[in-house]
């Protein structure tokens, strides 16, 4: 079982991987719900994961979509380094 640190580690190293190019298309809003369910810590990430599922219901992110992913996964982020 990882660390709480060790968590918030591999999370932010995903989300800065999936934002090297500046926007997140579908398949990359995917793999991050999908790590944010597989780690899911009592409700600590169904906000953002509820988000995911809105944007993606029509399987495709559009820009806007991409950058209010990106806004939501920098508040999480902030969120996680407040908390440590």
């Amino acid at each position: 079982m990882m660390t709480k640190q060790e968590l918030h580690d591999e999370f932010w190293l995903l989300t800065k991987s999936v934002l090297q190019d500046s926007k997140i298309d579908a398949d990359e809003a995917r793999v991050i719900k999908r790590w944010l369910e597989e780690h899911r810590d009592g409700n600590s990430f169904d906000f953002l994961i509820g988000k995911l599922e809105g944007f993606l219901s029509d399987g495709y992110v559009d820009r806007f979509e991409s950058q209010k992913i990106i806004e939501a996964l920098g508040c999480v982020l902030r969120q996680l380094r407040a908390a440590e």
